[in-house]
């Protein structure tokens, strides 16, 4: 069940990401297109930040998602299985308390912006370019818890997924490569 809905987050995660950076390219050409032919458009960079911003947030929360931030497994898988634990447990705390209280915080802040537009799309709202940040936040806090069995199964593995992944690309390569000196001989 999990599995399942960590695969929906991802493709919806997927999808809005991807759209998002289609439509920015979109609005950015036909900026480009716009200020080259002398009728510069007032909208479109004020659109394009908002639009990057979106794009940041959905791809830092599909990342979250799938575990594939920046970190130091190295120095985690290089622990005690104890001492992998209870790193593990303190950074998956930190996570989710931080990640809990940008939600939180971004939620109150929309309040403040009730009623504020953008500056030159009059009819997009500031709580709607905003709202981005407490979903993306409360989307990573979710990720987190469902994603965290099979990270602490991988954890008391003692197996680096990134040596993992090493390992698969070596013996695919070999494989490879085998079959092409195989189709030499012939």
């Amino acid at each position: 069940m999990l599995a399942l809905l960590t695969k929906g987050l991802d493709i919806a995660l997927q999808i809005l990401t991807v759209t998002l950076i289609v439509a920015l390219a979109c609005v950015v050409v036909a900026g480009v297109t716009f200020r080259y032919s002398g009728n510069s458009l007032i909208w479109y960079d004020e659109l394009a930040s908002v639009m990057l911003a979106w794009i940041t947030f959905s791809g830092a929360a599909l990342a979250s998602l799938r575990n594939s931030h920046l970190g130091f497994s190295g120095l985690l898988y290089g622990l005690p299985l104890k001492g992998r634990l209870v790193l593990f447990g303190l950074v998956e705390t930190i996570t989710v308390v931080v990640f809990g209280i940008i939600a939180w915080s971004g939620w109150a802040i929309l309040d403040f912006l009730a009623g504020d537009v953008m500056t030159t799309l009059r009819f997009v709202p500031k709580a709607f370019v905003h709202g981005i940040l407490p979903v993306s936040a409360a989307i990573i806090v979710i990720g987190r818890f469902l994603t965290f069995p099979d990270r602490l199964a991988e954890i008391r593995d003692g197996k680096d997924p990134e040596a993992r992944e090493i390992e698969h690309e070596i013996a695919k390569a070999e494989a490879e490569l085998a079959q092409l000196n195989a189709e030499g001989r012939k």
